[in-house]
């Protein structure tokens, strides 16, 4: 401990001596060392950290088989619902609608805001626990506009309802329609998506009932849970054969296309992009941090080789 504290002074000493050098050497640390803070703190929320959800790694989403970009969905309403009653590969299956937006109206507040359309086992299948309240439930489905309840983000709960417990209850109202706050979700989950930021939730039932019935409106992302002991090309080959019957069934409206499984989070196929993206800004990130330490030691031996030491402390030992 004594020679460490004899290291540690004569190297505050040397750097109080030669400003310019500290300066320089800090500057290039800050630089290599803070752009890999950066970038490592964004892969991880991005691509390490698991979505809020019970058992992620067992959650699954539909996707068409052919590689496709976030505006082309997987399904219609209707149709999400034939996957889920004639599949035998999963042990459940729900849909939302990321698009439902509207103007919230809650005494003098006028918000525009965003939300999801939601089936009503979407939050019982992610196994998400409210923070104030209860949730939307399969139980409170019972026809269209059966259910006129919404689920806030705890985000717009802060902001708009001051975090006040007591809102639930209360009675809102979503453009001209009012619904009843049930609920606050946790503050750390927002859905399946992690750059999507809802600030709401409310039952496919209550909203757009056209596509309760419309086949052709592809606007439904469908996630689900595998059975035990089934693999994900099992299940995709079990709904895939659904979808070629629903062709069948439905000619004008159903395509057939085979289905597959993606996992959820970086808008399905547009999360190859991201990752993509990512991992290069990861590389250009360590190569800065490499040229940062040639740097610096380009800066010891110049120091240390410069028989005049004019612009910092010659070298000495203790």
């Amino acid at each position: 401990m004594h020679d460490l504290v004899l290291d540690l002074r004569y190297a505050l000493r040397v750097l109080w001596k030669s400003p310019a050098f500290t300066l320089v050497a800090l500057l290039t640390l800050m630089l290599g060392i803070g752009a890999n803070v950066l970038v490592f703190g964004i892969v991880n929320a991005v691509l390490l950290r698991p979505l809020d959800v019970s058992d992620p790694q067992n959650l699954y989403q539909l996707r068409l088989k052919p590689w496709t970009s976030f505006k082309l969905l997987t399904t219609s309403y209707p149709a999400y619902e034939d996957l889920r009653r004639r599949n035998t590969t999963f042990s459940g299956m729900a849909g939302f609608d990321g698009f439902a937006e509207a103007t919230l109206k809650w005494g003098n507040t006028v918000k525009s805001v965003t939300g999801y359309a939601v089936t009503g086992n979407y939050f019982d299948l992610l196994g998400v626990q409210p923070e104030v309240g209860r949730f939307i439930h399969e139980a409170d489905e019972h026809g269209r506009n059966s259910a006129p309840y919404v689920v806030l983000s705890n985000n717009l709960w802060r902001s708009v309802f001051n975090a006040d417990p007591s809102v639930v209850g209360a009675t809102v109202r979503l453009d001209r329609d009012p619904y009843t706050v049930i609920g606050v979700a946790p503050a750390q989950f927002h859905g399946t998506e992690k750059f999507d930021r809802p600030d709401y939730w409310i039952p496919f039932v209550n909203w757009g009932q056209q596509r309760l019935q419309d086949r052709t409106s592809m606007s439904v992302t469908v996630l689900g849970r595998l059975k035990p002991g089934v693999t994900p090309q099992q299940a995709a080959e079990n709904l895939s054969a659904i979808a070629a019957q629903l062709a069948k069934e439905y000619p004008k409206t159903d395509t057939g296309m085979p289905l597959r499984l993606v996992r959820p989070g970086l808008f399905a196929d547009d999360g190859d992009v991201i990752r993509g993206f990512l991992y290069s800004v990861t590389g250009l990130a360590l190569l800065v941090l490499v040229a940062a330490c040639a740097n610096l030691a380009s800066l010891f031996a110049a120091r240390a080789s410069d028989p005049r030491r004019s612009w910092c402390e010659p070298l000495a030992t203790h």
